[in-house]
């Protein structure tokens, strides 16, 4: 009883790789099927190709010390939740675009590219890098200053703005004002030294060199603050979208080898049906001659 039921999963794994035997054999003698299942999915890949809607990315690259990564983050979410439900009509109010203009955006997105550490100071300018893909890269100009009024047009970074420009202009004032008393001082000093030349007992008290360098000190001051007035609006352009002519996808050489593929698989699945289908008429006519 043991032996024969050996004999009988034997028999079964010998029947199996002639089975597989066979269909190795079959993809041999069906080359020409195989060969022309391969044309078509190449040709059906290029056809795919040539159907899909081109996409153009570009990156922008913004600085800001104002804006958060969380907070940019947030913002270009609300973008991209627009462009997936649809709503061009809100979608080209926000970024100040026609309809028409905001159907081409497929997708916004930001990402810091600050240093590590420099997001956590408040001081410091953060830089983003906001990467786009549209259907057509007519829009990126437009878009781009859409995106820029978008970030800066919003009460939170307003609000900060002003607050920061209200900062500056105090401390411009009050060092013009230190600056002014230092140059009387320095004015007095010098009159101190030019009467000492001429005989009169009038003392020097301060040390004309620390006066001076205070000054040098201030005046470096004034220069900073005013560059940061100049400069505190809420985003800076470092470097704008790049209208490429190539589109970023599809690509020609991946749909054909997609194609190419499916069409070999379609070949073989073909070939491995018709020989199983063949194998299990012939041991159904076996097993019926055998009964």
């Amino acid at each position: 009883m043991i032996n024969s039921t050996n004999n009988q999963n034997t028999d079964d794994e010998i029947d199996l790789g002639i089975l597989l035997l066979k269909i190795v054999k079959s993809i041999s003698k069906y080359k020409l099927i195989i060969f022309l299942s391969t044309i078509v999915g190449i040709g059906l890949g290029i056809g795919a190709y040539q159907l899909q809607t081109p996409k153009y990315e570009s990156d922008m690259i913004i600085q800001s010390s104002i804006l958060t990564e969380a907070y940019s983050n947030t913002l270009t979410e609300t973008l991209e939740r627009l462009i997936k439900e649809g709503n061009t009509a809100l979608l080209s109010e926000k970024l100040s675009l026609s309809i028409d203009q905001s159907s081409f955006i497929s997708s916004i997105q930001v990402e810091s590219i600050s240093e590590t550490g420099a997001t956590e100071d408040a001081t410091k300018n953060r830089i983003f890098k906001i990467h786009v893909e549209t259907t057509s890269n007519a829009i990126l100009k437009d878009l781009q200053f859409g995106l820029i009024s978008f970030l800066e047009n919003n009460e939170y970074v307003k609000k900060r703005v002003n607050l920061s420009k209200n900062r500056l202009e105090k401390l411009i004032s009050k060092v013009g004002q230190e600056i002014k008393e230092i140059d009387s001082l320095k004015t007095q000093i010098n009159q101190n030294l030019l009467s000492q030349k001429s005989g009169s007992n009038n003392l020097v008290i301060l040390d004309p060199t620390t006066v001076y360098s205070e000054a040098l000190t201030l005046y470096k001051d004034e220069i900073g603050y005013q560059n940061s007035l100049e400069l505190s609006n809420s985003i800076q352009l470092i470097e704008g979208f790049v209208a490429f002519k190539k589109p970023a996808s599809p690509k020609l050489s991946i749909s054909i080898v997609i194609g190419l593929f499916l069409g070999f698989l379609v070949a073989v699945g073909f070939i491995i049906f018709k020989e199983l289908n063949s194998y299990l008429r012939k041991l159904d006519q076996e097993i019926s001659a055998n009964s």
